[in-house]
């Protein structure tokens, strides 16, 4: 699966700004029947406070059902190597 984005007509935001980004190279891994670990590939064109956001990066998400909605418990990400 692989996700892009633009993002257009629209006025910049003064601290943060994304003109495009793409995500891909998904892997879901249930660690038990309620918690599940979500990693992924991420490129990204933006800015924060002027400066550009490290990009590409590897990312993950930790998933927990509770209440019966998956809720996300922890997101980390790492700048990928060259």
């Amino acid at each position: 699966m692989r996700l892009e984005s633009q993002v257009a007509n629209r006025p910049p935001n003064r601290v943060n700004s994304n003109n495009s980004y793409t995500i891909d190279t998904f892997e879901l891994t249930r660690l038990n029947p309620t918690t599940a670990l979500l990693t992924y590939h991420a490129a990204q064109h933006t800015q924060c406070n002027g400066h550009a956001v490290p990009s590409p990066v590897w990312a993950s998400s930790l998933y927990v059902r509770r209440g019966g909605r998956w809720l996300n418990a922890m997101y980390q990400q790492s700048q990928a190597l060259p």
